[in-house]
């Protein structure tokens, strides 16, 4: 799917999930979005289910090439989501991550740990720079 030329889809479609939220029929599947927005920095947002990790590593392959992201924005943390939150963080070790501090907390009891040493807090109306984008949250 294309968004624009800095921009990327890098998200996942699960066509074997039968139950959305276990209970509402998805008979064409569910999409994990995730999107890459690159720049002078690179931002990747939110990852997918911990079962399509090595499609979701390929698509932000596909996407960045020879670069890495400097960081993980994470919107929401519903399991489905943000269960390759860890995997990430081993695969890219120099990227931040970006959240609230209650997802924060959630990471903590997900992962066991808050990831601390790369945490930026995104409070609201704080604002990241990408370079030409500019995040608000």
């Amino acid at each position: 799917m294309y968004i624009s030329d800095s921009i990327k889809y890098i998200g996942v479609n699960d066509h074997k999930i039968d139950l959305f939220e276990g209970q509402y029929v998805v008979p064409n599947g569910i999409s994990y979005n995730s999107y890459a927005i690159i720049d002078e920095k690179i931002a990747i947002m939110d990852t997918v289910d911990v079962n399509f990790l090595d499609e979701w590593f390929a698509n932000i392959q596909a996407a960045l090439g020879d670069r890495k992201p400097d960081y993980l924005v994470v919107l929401h943390m519903e399991p489905d989501h943000s269960s390759s939150i860890a995997e990430f963080v081993k695969a890219f070790p120099k990227a931040q991550i970006v959240s609230s501090a209650k997802a924060f907390a959630m990471m903590k009891n997900f992962f066991g740990t808050d990831f601390a040493e790369k945490q930026i807090l995104a409070g609201e109306n704080s604002t990241l720079s990408l370079g030409k984008h500019n995040l608000t949250f």
